[in-house]
């Protein structure tokens, strides 16, 4: 493993590693985002979905965030460690920053936050489909 792509995907795996300790730390404060995504779904969809405590989901995404960014970061799977982490990226984007719902300068700022999730796919596709070992 080179020194330069063990930095770039422990850069890379920053975002990861502290978000998911803080999801897993705040996940009661987290979990209205889950019951806003899940509101959004259709009735059809919603019925098919078990009843699950929302802030256990939040939990459960916070764990795989912290052990994904850690794998990556370590060089351990790192092409599975990336494509889980990009996937998860999406509902994440989708439940935490709906900027299409706001106004103002709330709006602006999960813009921002869905450029910034779209750049770690990005990041994330890269690793997951090149290899960098």
């Amino acid at each position: 493993m080179s020194l330069a792509k063990f930095t770039a995907r422990s850069l890379l795996s920053t975002i990861f590693i502290t978000g998911g300790l803080g999801e897993f730390k705040k996940a009661d404060q987290l979990s209205g985002a889950v019951d806003g995504l899940l509101a959004k779904l259709p009735e059809s969809a919603r019925s098919k979905i078990p009843d699950v405590d929302p802030a256990l989901l939040v939990k459960v995404n916070g764990a795989s965030m912290l052990t994904g960014g850690s794998l990556l970061a370590l060089g351990i799977k790192p092409r599975l460690a990336a494509a889980v982490l990009a996937a998860q990226l999406i509902p994440v984007t989708v439940a935490g920053h709906a900027f299409w719902d706001k106004e103002g300068a709330e709006r602006q700022s999960d813009k921002i936050q869905v450029y910034k999730n779209l750049s770690l796919i990005g990041g994330l596709l890269a690793v997951a489909l090149d290899g960098a070992k």
